[in-house]
């Protein structure tokens, strides 16, 4: 039994928004090649560990089967609260909201760190 136009279109709308969805959410950073064979990076991510990773993929990406070798790396927090006192609020804000049943304000962007790398394809 073939299956009929509009559900095989409605899988191919779910396919494309997968698809579309998973070229978003892995951004690469533009990668900068120094004169001593050594390329420059940034990373950026609400959290550290996901600015560092999204620095790695981008080394990654420019190594191609080659492992990058890092040479120095840099951490940067660039959001509007400090560190400590955005948690502290994140927290209670999450809390309160379970006690409450509302959804807690998220003050973390995109771009709270910066994870800044030098590295050397090997």
């Amino acid at each position: 039994m073939l299956p009929q136009p509009k559900h095989l279109m409605a899988a191919c709308a779910v396919i494309a928004m997968f698809s579309l969805s998973a070229c978003q959410s892995t951004p690469t950073a533009p990668v900068m090649q120094r004169a001593d064979r050594t390329f420059e990076t940034t990373g950026l991510g609400k959290t550290k560990v996901q600015a560092q990773q999204n620095a790695l993929d981008s080394a990654k990406k420019q190594c191609g089967m080659r492992q990058p070798i890092i040479l120095t790396n840099d951490v940067k927090y660039n959001g509007v609260l400090d560190e400590r006192t955005g948690r502290m609020v994140d927290q209670v804000g999450a809390v309160v909201g379970a006690v409450l049943g509302t959804s807690s304000p998220n003050l973390s962007r995109d771009d709270d760190f910066e994870y800044n790398i030098t590295f050397r394809c090997q």
